[in-house]
């Protein structure tokens, strides 16, 4: 993928934050975004709840699996010790790698997927929310990381602005 590509990628997706109907507006161009580039089964996006070992769901492209508004223990994990904490990208691409990074695993492995990759979001040294793709083993490499965590920070501010009241 050019970088000519990934800058109008991230265009459409700023300016997609002054579109209304937020934050779904943002969220859908994200999940298109992330289709066109990497592909994947199910993608979801997570807001960090401060105070609690809890991520709820924000976005879900497979809602009847992984419902919107779901909570779900992430902090204190492994992984939220990467993702979470240490504010880190992460990519399992094995069985092994969801097994040990999620307490949902067996849903996400009956779904054929081995592969997730994961962008966290972050504002003042802090996570507040991540990005996670998952699909078929080996689907993600280290490069595709470095954009999705590009794609993954334009989603700030439907992380840390108060829902609208439309």
């Amino acid at each position: 993928m050019g970088d000519d590509l990934m800058q109008d990628i991230l265009e459409t997706l700023l300016a997609s934050q002054a579109d209304d109907g937020q934050p779904e507006r943002l969220f859908q161009a994200v999940e298109n975004a992330c289709a066109d580039l990497f592909g994947f089964h199910f993608l979801t996006i997570l807001q960090t709840l401060p105070g609690t070992n809890n991520v709820r769901r924000m976005h879900s492209s497979s809602p009847d699996d992984y419902p919107v508004g779901a909570l779900k223990p992430m902090g204190g994990t492994p992984w939220g010790k990467v993702v979470i904490d240490a504010g880190e990208t992460w990519l399992g691409n094995s069985r092994d790698d969801v097994l040990w990074a999620f307490p949902d695993a067996q849903l996400i492995l009956s779904k054929g997927c081995e592969a997730c990759a994961c962008a966290p979001v972050r504002w003042n040294a802090q996570t507040k929310g991540v990005l996670s793709l998952n699909a078929a083993r080996d689907s993600y490499s280290v490069d595709d990381l470095a954009k999705m965590a590009q794609i993954a920070q334009t989603l700030l501010p439907a992380l840390i602005s108060p829902p609208s009241n439309k």
